[in-house]
Protein backbone atom coordinates (compact mmCIF):
# COMPACT_ATOMS: atom_id res chain seq x y z
CA UNK A 1 0.00 0.00 0.00
CA UNK A 2 1.23 3.22 -0.68
CA UNK A 3 0.47 6.61 1.76
CA UNK A 4 1.36 10.21 0.81
CA UNK A 5 0.40 13.05 2.76
CA UNK A 6 -0.21 16.32 1.51
CA UNK A 7 -1.06 19.57 3.64
CA UNK A 8 -2.93 22.23 2.21
CA UNK A 9 -4.63 25.29 4.02
CA UNK A 10 -4.59 27.45 6.70
CA UNK A 11 -4.42 25.11 9.22
CA UNK A 12 -2.37 23.01 7.51
CA UNK A 13 -4.58 20.22 7.18
CA UNK A 14 -3.37 16.61 5.86
CA UNK A 15 -4.88 15.73 3.08
CA UNK A 16 -4.02 11.62 2.29
CA UNK A 17 -3.87 9.65 -0.97
CA UNK A 18 -3.57 5.79 -0.34
CA UNK A 19 -3.87 3.37 -3.28
CA UNK A 20 -3.11 -0.37 -4.41
CA UNK A 21 -3.72 0.88 -7.54
CA UNK A 22 -3.55 3.73 -8.98
CA UNK A 23 -6.77 3.86 -10.71
CA UNK A 24 -8.35 3.19 -7.33
CA UNK A 25 -7.02 5.77 -4.94
CA UNK A 26 -8.51 7.08 -1.49
CA UNK A 27 -8.71 10.69 -0.86
CA UNK A 28 -8.57 11.15 2.86
CA UNK A 29 -10.20 14.45 4.21
CA UNK A 30 -10.33 17.29 1.64
CA UNK A 31 -9.70 20.90 3.16
CA UNK A 32 -9.14 23.44 1.53
CA UNK A 33 -8.11 24.44 -1.79
CA UNK A 34 -9.73 21.82 -3.89
CA UNK A 35 -8.12 22.28 -7.00
CA UNK A 36 -5.11 22.07 -5.45
CA UNK A 37 -5.95 18.61 -3.89
CA UNK A 38 -6.81 17.92 -7.69
CA UNK A 39 -3.71 18.81 -9.58
CA UNK A 40 -2.08 16.59 -6.59
CA UNK A 41 -3.98 13.62 -7.48
CA UNK A 42 -3.07 14.09 -11.32
CA UNK A 43 0.71 15.11 -10.08
CA UNK A 44 0.86 11.06 -8.69
CA UNK A 45 -1.07 9.67 -11.52
CA UNK A 46 -3.59 8.79 -9.15
CA UNK A 47 -7.80 8.28 -10.14
CA UNK A 48 -10.02 8.84 -6.90
CA UNK A 49 -12.21 6.24 -6.68
CA UNK A 50 -13.68 7.80 -3.27
CA UNK A 51 -13.23 10.41 -0.65
CA UNK A 52 -13.35 9.58 3.17
CA UNK A 53 -13.61 12.38 5.72
CA UNK A 54 -13.13 11.66 9.24
CA UNK A 55 -14.87 14.13 10.78
CA UNK A 56 -16.80 17.56 9.85
CA UNK A 57 -14.89 20.00 10.96
CA UNK A 58 -14.46 23.22 8.19
CA UNK A 59 -11.00 22.47 7.61
CA UNK A 60 -11.37 18.92 6.34
CA UNK A 61 -14.58 19.61 4.72
CA UNK A 62 -14.11 22.93 2.67
CA UNK A 63 -13.07 20.87 -0.74
CA UNK A 64 -15.36 17.59 -0.37
CA UNK A 65 -18.13 18.76 -2.31
CA UNK A 66 -16.65 20.10 -4.98
CA UNK A 67 -13.91 17.42 -5.36
CA UNK A 68 -16.79 15.03 -5.28
CA UNK A 69 -18.55 16.40 -8.18
CA UNK A 70 -15.34 16.81 -10.14
CA UNK A 71 -13.95 13.42 -9.65
CA UNK A 72 -17.30 11.88 -9.88
CA UNK A 73 -16.91 9.71 -7.10
CA UNK A 74 -18.92 8.73 -3.32
CA UNK A 75 -18.03 10.31 -0.34
CA UNK A 76 -18.10 8.95 2.93
CA UNK A 77 -18.75 11.04 5.78
CA UNK A 78 -19.45 10.46 10.04
CA UNK A 79 -23.20 10.73 10.25
CA UNK A 80 -22.87 12.14 13.50
CA UNK A 81 -21.08 15.12 12.32
CA UNK A 82 -23.47 15.78 9.79
CA UNK A 83 -24.65 18.95 11.70
CA UNK A 84 -21.41 20.49 11.67
CA UNK A 85 -21.48 20.84 7.37
CA UNK A 86 -22.68 24.53 7.86
CA UNK A 87 -20.90 25.72 4.14
CA UNK A 88 -19.34 28.81 6.32
CA UNK A 89 -15.79 28.21 7.88
CA UNK A 90 -13.50 31.52 9.60
CA UNK A 91 -15.44 33.18 6.37
CA UNK A 92 -14.55 30.38 4.15
CA UNK A 93 -17.81 29.84 1.87
CA UNK A 94 -18.27 25.86 0.70
CA UNK A 95 -20.78 23.97 -0.57
CA UNK A 96 -21.94 21.22 2.28
CA UNK A 97 -21.02 17.71 1.53
CA UNK A 98 -23.62 15.48 -0.06
CA UNK A 99 -22.60 12.18 1.26
CA UNK A 100 -23.34 9.22 -0.90
CA UNK A 101 -23.10 6.88 2.57
CA UNK A 102 -22.61 7.92 6.06
CA UNK A 103 -20.96 6.10 8.35
CA UNK A 104 -21.30 5.04 12.26
CA UNK A 105 -18.51 3.11 13.30
CA UNK A 106 -17.84 -0.50 12.81
CA UNK A 107 -18.12 -0.47 9.30
CA UNK A 108 -15.53 -2.21 6.78
CA UNK A 109 -15.54 -0.96 3.56
CA UNK A 110 -14.04 -2.51 0.28
CA UNK A 111 -12.53 0.53 -1.77
CA UNK A 112 -9.56 0.15 -4.17
CA UNK A 113 -8.94 -2.93 -3.30
CA UNK A 114 -8.18 -2.73 0.15
CA UNK A 115 -10.05 -3.64 3.26
CA UNK A 116 -10.85 -0.29 5.34
CA UNK A 117 -12.37 -0.43 8.61
CA UNK A 118 -14.45 2.43 10.13
CA UNK A 119 -13.64 3.57 13.89
CA UNK A 120 -16.30 5.24 16.08
CA UNK A 121 -13.40 7.81 17.80
CA UNK A 122 -15.65 10.49 19.44
CA UNK A 123 -14.37 13.22 21.58
CA UNK A 124 -13.07 15.80 19.11
CA UNK A 125 -16.65 15.52 17.46
CA UNK A 126 -19.30 13.51 18.23
CA UNK A 127 -19.43 11.58 15.08
CA UNK A 128 -15.38 11.12 14.36
CA UNK A 129 -14.33 7.83 13.01
CA UNK A 130 -11.04 6.89 12.22
CA UNK A 131 -9.80 4.79 9.35
CA UNK A 132 -7.98 1.45 10.20
CA UNK A 133 -6.11 -0.08 6.83
CA UNK A 134 -4.09 -2.92 8.10
CA UNK A 135 -1.20 -0.97 10.45
CA UNK A 136 -2.05 2.29 9.17
CA UNK A 137 -4.63 4.84 11.36
CA UNK A 138 -6.25 7.91 9.29
CA UNK A 139 -7.23 9.75 13.22
CA UNK A 140 -8.28 12.64 11.95
CA UNK A 141 -7.76 15.14 14.86
CA UNK A 142 -8.12 12.77 18.05
CA UNK A 143 -4.89 11.96 18.06
CA UNK A 144 -1.67 13.83 16.58
CA UNK A 145 2.25 13.63 17.56
CA UNK A 146 2.45 14.43 21.03
CA UNK A 147 -0.83 15.80 21.27
CA UNK A 148 -4.59 15.42 21.00
CA UNK A 149 -7.80 16.53 19.76
CA UNK A 150 -9.47 20.01 21.57
CA UNK A 151 -12.08 19.23 23.61
CA UNK A 152 -13.79 23.08 23.32
CA UNK A 153 -15.64 22.87 20.59
CA UNK A 154 -19.10 22.39 19.72
CA UNK A 155 -20.36 18.72 20.15
CA UNK A 156 -16.92 18.02 21.27
CA UNK A 157 -16.53 16.07 24.81
CA UNK A 158 -13.15 15.61 27.23
CA UNK A 159 -14.27 12.32 28.95
CA UNK A 160 -15.06 10.90 25.57
CA UNK A 161 -12.01 11.86 23.94
CA UNK A 162 -10.29 10.03 26.84
CA UNK A 163 -11.97 7.19 26.34
CA UNK A 164 -11.30 7.07 22.61
CA UNK A 165 -7.87 7.36 23.37
CA UNK A 166 -7.68 4.63 25.51
CA UNK A 167 -9.68 2.68 22.69
CA UNK A 168 -6.84 3.69 20.11
CA UNK A 169 -3.90 2.58 22.72
CA UNK A 170 -4.88 -1.38 22.85
CA UNK A 171 -4.57 -1.01 18.92
CA UNK A 172 -1.33 -2.03 19.18
CA UNK A 173 2.19 0.22 19.41
CA UNK A 174 3.40 -0.96 16.35
CA UNK A 175 -0.03 0.77 14.52
CA UNK A 176 1.21 3.85 12.69
CA UNK A 177 -0.65 6.93 12.99
CA UNK A 178 -1.56 9.33 10.20
CA UNK A 179 -2.62 12.55 11.94
CA UNK A 180 -4.76 15.02 10.68
CA UNK A 181 -2.51 17.73 11.16
CA UNK A 182 1.26 17.53 11.65
CA UNK A 183 3.72 14.49 11.55
CA UNK A 184 3.19 10.86 11.30
CA UNK A 185 4.04 8.65 14.63
CA UNK A 186 3.03 5.53 15.83
CA UNK A 187 0.48 3.76 19.11
CA UNK A 188 3.86 3.20 20.45
CA UNK A 189 5.41 6.19 20.51
CA UNK A 190 2.53 8.13 21.84
CA UNK A 191 1.97 5.38 24.51
CA UNK A 192 5.65 6.30 25.58
CA UNK A 193 5.90 10.20 25.00
CA UNK A 194 2.74 11.72 24.40
CA UNK A 195 1.69 13.15 27.96
CA UNK A 196 -2.03 13.28 27.12
CA UNK A 197 -1.50 9.35 27.20
CA UNK A 198 -0.89 8.59 30.78
CA UNK A 199 -3.95 7.77 31.59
Amino acid sequence: MHIEAAVFGPFATNCYFVWEDPKQALLIDAGFLPGAIERKAKDLSLEICAILITHGHGDHIVGAETLREALHCPLYYPEGDLFLATGNFYGERYEVPQPSRTLRGGEVLELGGMQIEVLHVPGHSPGHVAYRIGDDLFSGDCLFRRGIGRFDLEGSDEMQLYATLRSLLALGDGVRVHPGHGPGTTIGEERRENPFLQI
